[in-house]
């Protein structure tokens, strides 16, 4: 038997809104509980009474809890703030990057309207010296042609340079990790037109049929894309997984139906199948392709070449004749009369009539298809955001309302004139609902916070209360022995006490990103807490509201590379470094926006040098420390430094930088007036050293902030220090189109040659090596685990772990090549890119015979 391809759903509660089968099931049970001592469950017993109450009330709770799921996420305003649900649209969810060739194509017809259609072929670079690599693309491009005529020379050249050099930008703004393009070529066209003859009605106007004809065949052999509105090709039955697949195109839904390479054959079957759908045409006797003289040609092109369809001139008049059923435009039956002369005259004026007016309709035609193609394409309408409706669903008002007036509990209450005994009674009872309406209110109180806690609002609670006050239960005030706020804060800790809220908002929170498919499985993280003040659980929620605050760009762009274009930031604000690279960041516990400040720079700005823990002294330490917390206390690094404080760097022992971020690490002793403060060096030379003593009055307490002060500060200092750097090895390959100065540039400082292999479908992850957590063996694991698990499967990753020194010169060279790569983009000569990579490629590769590198597989 087959297994469910849905998990089935948990059917409603039957009795919730049952009011009989709560009361059944309410006698029932005490019966069960009390049947020795209560034995009359009539209807005006008293406490009958009281459980049917109880019952209403529970059914107005079922009732509430009923509604439609948007109704729970309304806001004050009355509407939904989506975002802050991390629920997102179809057309910003749905979308990813490019991923394919065909998502290229449609992303370049899209973003250049001279394109009338463009193939990509993915093939090793030949002009490397070190040989090709995968990753690399081809782009072959048709430019756009004015179906009446062709630009002047001057002008195509003009309109090709532009389009090459904006077929780069968008190549680089959208491409996947590990790919790159190699060239752009543009494929010539060869003029044919359209021969043959088509029996038309007389009901349209010939010249209306004519231009109809050439535009749809033109449209065929001139691209392989079809545009279309967004809303129509909804309309039309085109699914939402099919309509937002691959980048989201914003001139409409661009649909392939084209070659996927130049010169493949164009089927005249389909050219005649367009011609028969075209109004007026009753049957298309023959049809064809020619050139310029008449003469057939062959559907089959060369792989450099590609068809043109163009509209035909004086020349070409004759090609394509339209019959009518007693009389044709251009009909092949020869004339017998004595006035044939005149006859043929005839024919060719009217033929020449129709030509200019077909004209001017094809021209109005292409004007439209033109302003569809440039015209933005709204996407509103096509799945309306559910808009709910505002309901008070945490208001409570009690049942004591509803219970007759001799009870004495509701808003009339017990009368003056009545005996002391019937008062007291009265509030007795009001007291013992109070218990059971209290946690009714709480219920109601959380259902109002359900959009709270399904959102990624920074929430310290996951279970609610509510004061219930005399607005809600009549006089219930004056039974309390504390003033009604310190009864508000009262139940909000007695809530507290069973609410484990970490756990609970990191459960709901798994819901969230499960929508998307996502998992935040990093629970191993949690041994990797060191910087943080609070608990590491309340860490792991924080990570997980970072991950979905970002879970549309993390998910669109998966696979993208960075733009080699653009410098730190893109136009649109985000940090220029690859998809993945924010999705890795947040995974290990990361900002998902690195800074645009080095790494080594958090150290630098401060005019800080690192010391090896073999040479360290414990005066070292000492000094060190002193420094620090003078450091802490001014509170950002002076922007511009005297000479003399430019030219002093203080010593910073790795010891104290790494293990000074535990407080256990740091002893208190007292040494008769004195409290000494010692760090534990973990370093069988050291040992113990001491950092500071104290001896004023408080000495204890001004320990403590000394080391509050100084770990607070060292854990600043990591967790600025941390981060990677992720370099695609396909952009280090030499580029330099003369042989042997590719060979020069591709050969490394020690004289040694990269194989093709290091290019091909590989990156480099270089971590620091010396914070506290990325010096951990076990963290480290946990590190490239996670980078392995998120990168593209075809990508093979080398790890390196970089200490201080390596790694100013890494982000040195690294700076230098990214420099070269924006400026590459629009110079020829590539030979200064070939050196920066050549730079960057040789530390790389003695990283490896330094056997710092990790491979993953």
């Amino acid at each position: 038997m087959n297994a469910p391809e849905s998990i089935a759903r948990f059917a409603p509660d039957p009795h919730g809104l049952d009011f009989d089968a709560l009361r059944r099931a309410g006698i029932a049970t005490l019966q069960a509980l009390c049947g020795d001592r209560w034995t009359d469950y009539n209807l005006h017993d008293p406490g009958v009474t009281i459980l049917e109450q109880l019952c209403y009330a529970i059914t107005e709770l079922g009732y509430r809890s009923d509604f439609a799921p948007e109704d729970y996420l309304v806001g004050p305003t009355g509407e939904i703030d989506y975002r802050r649900h991390a629920l997102h649209p179809a057309d910003e969810i749905l979308p990813s990057q490019v991923l394919t060739v065909d998502d290229y194509r449609k992303l370049f017809y899209d973003s250049i309207p001279e394109l009338e259609d463009v193939w990509l072929s993915c093939e090793p670079d030949a002009s490397a010296g070190v040989g090709g690599a995968r990753g690399l693309y081809r782009v072959l491009v048709k430019l756009s042609e004015t179906l009446t005529g062709e630009l002047s020379g001057e002008a195509q050249a003009t309109m090709e340079a532009d389009v090459r050099k904006r077929i780069f930008e968008v190549f680089n703004a959208h491409r996947n990790l590990g790919e790159d393009l190699a060239g752009v070529h543009v494929v010539p066209a060869q003029a044919v037109y359209l021969s043959g003859d088509v029996q038309i009605h007389s009901e349209r106007d010939p010249a209306s049929i004519f231009a109809e004809i050439y535009f749809r065949c033109a449209q065929a052999v001139l691209s392989g894309f079809q545009v279309e509105r967004y809303v129509k090709a909804f309309a039309a039955g085109v699914p939402l997984d099919i309509l937002f697949s691959g980048p989201r195109t914003v001139h409409g839904f661009i649909a392939s139906t084209g070659a996927q390479a130049p010169g493949s054959p164009i089927a005249v079957s389909k050219l005649v199948g367009l011609v028969q759908e075209v109004e007026g045409v009753a049957h298309v006797q023959r049809l064809a392709l020619c050139d310029a003289d008449g003469h057939p040609i062959g559907t089959d092109m060369a792989a450099d070449a590609v068809l043109r369809l163009r509209f035909p001139g004086d020349a070409q008049s004759a090609f394509l004749r339209l019959h009518f059923a007693s009389s044709a435009v251009g009909t092949d039956t020869a004339p017998t009369a004595p006035a044939a002369h005149a006859i043929e005259q005839r024919r060719e004026d009217k033929a020449r009539v129709v030509l200019d007016d077909a004209r001017v309709a094809l021209a109005k035609a292409r004007f439209e298809f033109d302003t569809l193609r440039n015209t933005p394409q709204s996407v509103v309408g096509i799945v309306p955001a559910p808009q709910g409706e505002t309901r008070a669903l945490g208001d409570y008002f009690s049942i004591q309302h509803q219970f007759p007036a001799i009870y004495g509990i509701n808003h009339f209450g017990v009368p003056p004139s009545a005996p002391l005994a019937h008062k007291v009674s009265a509030k007795q009872l009001k007291a013992y609902l109070y218990l059971a309406e209290q946690l009714m209110a709480n219920y109601l109180e959380n259902l109002q916070s359900v959009g709270r806690m399904f959102s990624v609002d920074d929430l310290h609670q996951t279970y609610f209360s509510q004061l219930i006050g005399d607005n809600a239960l009549p006089d219930i005030e004056s039974l309390y022995v504390e003033a009604p706020e310190d009864v508000r804060k009262a139940l909000t800790h007695i809530v507290s006490r069973k609410d484990r809220a970490e756990d609970r908002r990191s459960r709901l929170l798994d819901v969230l990103l499960a929508m998307y498919g996502e998992t935040f499985s990093q629970k191993s993280l949690r041994r990797f807490d060191d910087y943080q003040d609070k608990h590491a659980t309340h860490w792991l929620v924080n990570n997980k509201l970072e991950f979905l605050r970002h879970i549309a760009t993390l998910s669109r762009d998966r696979a993208t590379a960075f733009d080699v274009g653009v410098p730190s930031r893109r136009p649109d604000g985000r940090p220029n470094v690859a998809g993945v690279h924010a999705k890795i960041a947040i995974l290990l516990g990361l900002p998902a926006e690195p800074s645009e400040q080095p790494l080594s720079g958090a150290l630098l700005q401060w005019r800080l040098r690192l010391r090896a823990d073999n040479v360290a002294k414990a005066d070292d330490y000492e000094r060190a420390a002193a420094r620090l917390v003078v450091l802490a206390g001014r509170g950002a690094p002076d922007a511009e430094p005297s000479k003399e404080d430019a030219r002093h760097e203080d010593l910073l022992p790795v010891g104290l930088l790494v293990h000074g971020v535990r407080l256990e690490n740091y002893v208190l002793e007292q040494h008769g007036e004195e409290v000494h403060v010692h760090f534990r060096t973990h370093d069988e030379r050291l040992g113990d050293v001491r950092l500071a003593k104290f001896r004023r009055a408080g000495a204890v307490a001004h320990a403590d902030r000394y080391v509050q002060t100084l770990r607070s500060f060292l854990c600043k200092l990591n967790v600025q220090s941390e981060g990677f750097y992720l370099v695609e090895h396909v952009l280090l390959r030499p580029r330099y189109r003369n042989s042997d100065a590719a060979a020069a540039a591709a050969t490394t400082e020690r004289g040694q040659v990269p194989d093709a292999a290091f290019f091909d479908a590989r990156v480099s992850i270089v971590f620091p090596a010396w914070t506290s957590r990325f010096s951990d063996p076990d963290f480290r694991n946990l590190a490239q685990e996670t980078v392995c698990r998120n990168l593209p499967a075809h990508l093979l990753p080398e790890f390196h772990w970089m200490d201080f020194v390596t790694m100013r010169d890494f982000e040195h060279r690294y700076d230098l090549w990214r420099t070269s790569l924006r400026e590459d983009i629009a110079r020829a000569d590539s030979r200064r890119l070939d050196a920066t990579g050549a730079s960057l490629t040789s530390l790389l590769m003695r990283q490896r015979r330094e056997r710092n590198l990790t491979l993953w597989v």
